[in-house]
C-alpha cells in the first residue's frame, strides 16, 4: 500500500509505452534530447530516462511535453494507459502494429480494428464497451478509424491475414455496414496491400479453435506474438512461444482457401449482400 500523499507506482508498460511515443514525437520534430528539454526546462538525462521508461514523468514535465511536441496527443495517451477506459496492452499492441515490419494474422470472430471501417469499428467498441459515454464512443472511434486510415495509406507493415470464414457471415451493425466493410477488405486484398485467405469453417481438422492471435517482426527483426480474446489480450515474447503461434499460422495458411479463391469468397459475399 502506497503512504498518505503518495501516488501508487506507474506500472513499467506504461512508461516504455509513453517514453516511446515522447522519443517518436521528438523525433518528428527534428529536436535533440538536448534542445527538447531546454524546451521544457527539464534536463537531457532527465528526457533520457523518460524516453526510455526509467522514471516517471511529473504531472509538469508530463503538462510540458505535451505543450511543447505533443499537441494534446501525450496527454490523452497517459489518460489512456494510467486510466480506466483502456487497458495498457491496448496501447502497447497498437504500437507494435504501427512499428512493424510484417504481421501474420488469423482473425475468427471480428476483423482487426486497423482493417475497420468507422460503422463497423463503431459497432464493435459501442457493443463491447457499453459503459463508455458518448465521448469515449467518440474518441476511441476516432482513433481506431485513425489507425486504419494510416495503415490502408502505408507501405508497412506487411500483413497476411487468415479469416475464419464464418466471420464472413458475422452481421456486426447489419447488413449494410458488413457489405462496405468487406469491399474495403476486398479492394485492400485485390490492391495487394494485404493477403488474404480464409479458412474454411467445415474442415474437419481445423487448427483456429484456440482464437484469434498475430505474430508481429519488429523492423529491429525482433517478433512477438499475441493472444486476445473479447477482453483481453497477451502479449508473448517467447522465442518458443512465438515459433509455435508462426507454426499455427502456417498451418492454418496451408489448409486455407488460396487468396484468389479467398478474395473471390469475400466478392461474392458482397453481392449477396446487396440483394438482400
Amino acid at each position: 500500500m502506497c503512504s498518505p500523499g503518495r501516488m501508487p507506482p506507474v506500472p513499467k508498460q506504461v512508461l516504455l509505452r509513453y517514453g516511446r511515443e515522447v522519443a517518436r514525437l521528438r523525433t518528428e520534430a527534428e529536436l535533440t534530447q538536448t534542445a527538447l528539454a531546454n524546451r521544457v526546462q527539464s534536463s537531457k538525462s532527465q528526457i533520457s530516462d523518460v524516453e526510455r521508461g526509467k522514471a516517471p514523468p511529473s504531472p509538469t514535465l508530463r503538462k510540458a511535453l505535451d505543450e511543447s511536441i505533443g499537441f494534446g496527443r501525450l496527454s490523452r495517451l497517459w489518460e489512456d494507459l494510467t486510466g480506466n477506459n483502456r487497458a495498457p496492452w491496448l496501447s502497447e499492441i497498437a504500437t507494435a502494429i504501427q512499428d512493424a515490419e510484417a504481421i501474420w494474422e488469423y482473425q475468427a470472430l471480428a476483423l482487426p480494428s486497423y482493417l475497420q471501417i468507422e460503422r463497423y469499428a463503431e459497432t464493435l467498441i459501442r457493443t463491447a464497451l457499453p459503459w463508455l459515454s458518448p465521448d469515449e464512443l467518440e474518441r476511441s472511434v476516432t482513433e481506431r478509424v485513425t489507425r486504419a486510415g494510416h495503415f490502408a495509406n502505408s507501405l508497412r507493415p506487411l500483413l497476411w491475414l487468415v479469416l475464419d470464414e464464418t466471420l464472413l457471415h458475422r452481421r456486426y451493425g447489419g447488413v449494410k455496414v458488413i457489405r462496405e466493410q468487406l469491399t474495403h477488405l476486398a479492394d485492400l486484398a485485390e490492391g495487394g496491400r494485404i493477403t488474404l485467405q480464409v479458412m474454411p469453417a467445415d474442415h474437419p481438422r481445423h487448427p483456429g479453435n484456440s482464437g484469434s492471435f498475430r505474430v508481429i517482426t519488429m523492423r529491429d527483426s525482433t517478433e512477438l506474438a499475441y493472444v486476445e480474446s473479447a477482453v483481453e489480450g497477451r502479449i508473448l515474447t517467447s522465442a518458443t512461444v512465438v515459433a509455435q503461434r508462426r507454426m499455427l499460422l502456417g498451418t492454418l495458411q496451408g489448409l486455407a482457401w488460396d487468396p484468389e479463391a479467398s478474395l473471390r469468397a469475400v466478392r461474392e459475399e458482397v453481392k449477396r449482400l446487396g440483394s438482400d
